[in-house]
């Protein structure tokens, strides 16, 4: 049985967020913000809304692309998390610029992603010079497939080498979240690999046709996530 935390993104509604821990996951992951950035993107009342109707049960992620400070920092004043997922350009905010967020508000850990090109050997990558960087101001890592042209990391259901996982897990003492194309079917053997601190799961626990305005996630599809990573 895998020791490992589970991690839902994509929580839009209270139902949900309830649904997921109820499940058996430990952190629910809401993408908020004032400025509309990305499609799933909430509300900061609504993220608050969420955040508030679940507490103290699961540990509450929120995502942000943004990489102006002073945005982040407004939107933080509206809703707090107990971890800030920093998963914009990594390019765009450096480690001085995260030391200045956690001094901002001491009591916020932080999550960066770390970005993974599918079909790229390590040695064509970044990913442990981030991860080197990145580690001495970051409280998790949640390693994802960044696609070729995007400027955002994460959020494509792309599956990239779990070997490069491995790589960046073993080079650093910060927890890391594995995350990119996991479901039911691949999350045990991902594990197994990499043996990582954390499963992330987005696109493929989302219902095929959500409703405008309702929950995105498939109840059936994160059953059995949570169970195939438990079971690992």
């Amino acid at each position: 049985m895998a020791d490992v935390k589970i991690q839902i993104y994509g929580i839009r509604t209270v139902e949900d967020a309830r649904m997921v821990i109820a499940a058996g996951g430990h952190h629910i992951g809401v993408s908020f913000g004032k400025i509309k950035r990305t499609p799933g993107q909430l509300s900061c009342e609504k993220a608050r809304e969420i955040f508030e109707g679940v507490q103290p049960q699961a540990v509450r992620i929120g995502l942000t692309v943004a990489e102006d400070i002073d945005e982040i920092t407004a939107n933080l004043r509206e809703v707090l998390p107990d971890v800030l997922h920093l998963s914009g350009d990594i390019d765009g905010i450096s480690p001085a610029g995260v030391a200045e967020l956690r001094r901002r508000f001491p009591a916020l850990r932080i999550m960066q992603a770390i970005p993974v090109l599918q079909d790229v050997p390590l040695e064509s990558q970044r990913a442990l010079e981030y991860a080197r960087l990145y580690g001495p101001v970051s409280d998790f890592f949640l390693i994802d497939t960044k696609a070729p042209k995007a400027t955002d990391i994460g959020a494509t259901g792309i599956v990239h080498d779990r070997a490069i996982d491995r790589a960046i897990i073993e080079s650093t003492k910060v927890p890391c979240i594995i995350a990119g194309g996991l479901d039911a079917s691949n999350v045990a053997q991902a594990i197994r690999e990499t043996r990582p601190y954390g499963v992330d799961s987005f696109s493929l626990t989302n219902l095929a046709n959500p409703e405008p305005g309702k929950g995105c996630k498939d109840p059936a599809k994160v059953k059995a996530f949570i169970e195939a990573s438990i079971d690992a």
